[in-house]
């Protein structure tokens, strides 16, 4: 039996996707890969028409249409589709007879061979891979540890399991607290389905969990600092940049391009955005100009889908679904509340009590992405809120002064607001 690999994916980055798939065949030609839309295409589109190898979510995952309305609504779309990872892999185990599954962002490139991924795979049940290896007193990496710890130590674009009873018990652990607890929250210190994994050393033994350090594996922006890349004799390899180090040569076997713009990059332009003032590395541009040419090469792919609007990005109307929206529709449901389809937009929907309260406005500017580094006119706007909280420091004097701006943290989340909603929660808004 072939081994597996698969991604999941809103349907604008199938091509990227497949972009994935022709760099895995092209290297691992007896390896299957298949390719899961976790949202769906407009009414009337043909299916059929898809490549035999991609597989709608909705339709071969084990999820009931309610729970499925739910996390698609309460969670966005990077949230919702790694909350679906671990009924992915459940899906493989149970209908498959594939003995070692990998799951690969589709953000990822393959340069060489698995097989050392799946000979670490013959001897333990779960292989992972963690953000960095490198121990440094003074931390040199582009993100900070801090930014490291927030996400966790695992970086789950990449995980491998085997067929066993270890796997499926990770597996279904995984999945029960994706159910509910899979938001980018550090008020929660949740991110997504990753920050879970940091559990598995304490769950499971050397034997059953694989802890990877082969530089090769997992290549991205959070660890360029630590890996140098050239070119030798059979391809592009990697080793440790520090000069303190051994200098161990390891194969190049896949690189996570994530935070990149791949449209800017199909055009040559190297944006990464999640990671402001990365450094620039002479040796990166050996990864990076291959896979823009890969995506330049197979632009008539990319292009085909990237235009494509997420599913779950609207209500029945069109009108734009924020995460003030769905944090709101999280504290509700937390609260007791039932939304039968919190996607409805009839009289006595979720959408029809955020339109009264005027919460369904389009805004000029984009508040799921606004920070305090993107934010203009941030500066003169603190400004005017410090002076008005000296105003109330000699109002209420310092201890209540430090009692309120200690409530202000958790009165600060979104989920907090359910008070604009209905004053009922006016006591308990904050508790949750």
């Amino acid at each position: 039996m072939p081994n597996v690999a698969f991604t999941i994916v809103a349907k604008n980055y199938i091509g990227l996707a497949q972009i994935l798939e022709e760099s895995l065949k092209t290297k691992n030609p007896d390896t299957d890969f298949f390719i899961i839309v976790a949202d769906e295409f407009p009414e009337g589109y043909d299916t059929q028409e898809l490549a035999s190898n991609i597989l709608m979510a909705k339709k071969e995952l084990n999820i009931s249409v309610e729970k499925w309305r739910d996390m698609s609504f309460k969670y966005d779309l990077t949230e919702f589709c790694t909350s679906i990872k671990p009924v992915a892999f459940s899906y493989f185990i149970e209908k498959t007879e594939y003995e070692k599954i990998i799951y690969l962002d589709p953000d990822i490139y393959i340069y060489s061979s698995l097989n050392p991924i799946f000979e670490m795979l013959e001897e333990h049940s779960i292989v992972l891979t963690p953000h960095v290896t490198t121990l440094q007193d003074t931390f040199q990496g582009d993100r900070s540890e801090s930014g490291l710890m927030s996400t966790g130590v695992f970086n789950l674009g990449f995980c491998g399991i085997k067929r066993s009873l270890s796997s499926k018990k990770m597996i279904s652990w995984w999945h029960e607290r994706l159910l509910d607890k899979c938001y980018i929250d550090s008020y929660d210190s949740y991110y997504t389905d990753q920050k879970w994994m940091d559990f598995l050393p304490c769950y499971f033994s050397g034997s059953e969990l694989f802890v990877s350090r082969h530089l090769g594996m997992n290549i991205a922006p959070w660890n360029f600092f630590e890996r140098e890349i050239f070119l030798g004799n059979e391809g592009l390899k990697v080793c440790n940049r520090e000069g303190n180090i051994e200098k161990y040569d390891y194969p190049v076997i896949f690189v996570h391009y994530s935070g990149y713009n791949y449209i800017e990059l199909k055009k040559g332009n190297v944006v990464q955005n999640n990671i402001s003032g990365i450094k620039e590395y002479e040796d990166i541009k050996l990864l990076t100009d291959v896979y823009a040419k890969a995506i330049y090469d197979k632009r008539e792919l990319f292009d085909q889908y990237i235009k494509e609007k997420y599913s779950f990005g609207t209500f029945e109307n069109g009108v734009m679904i924020k995460g003030f929206h769905r944090r709101i529709y999280r504290s509700l449901v937390n609260k007791g509340l039932v939304f039968d389809n919190p996607f409805s937009i009839d009289d006595d929907s979720l959408y029809h009590e955020l339109k009264v309260k005027g919460m369904t406005k389009p805004s000029k500017i984009n508040l799921d992405k606004a920070t305090k580094d993107n934010l203009e006119g941030v500066g003169k706007k603190l400004k005017m809120f410090n002076a008005a909280s000296r105003l109330l420091y000699k109002l209420v004097g310092f201890e209540k002064y430090l009692l309120l701006i200690r409530l202000m943290r958790p009165y600060s989340r979104f989920e907090s607001q359910i008070h604009l909603m209905n004053p009922d929660f006016d006591e308990e808004n904050i508790k949750y």
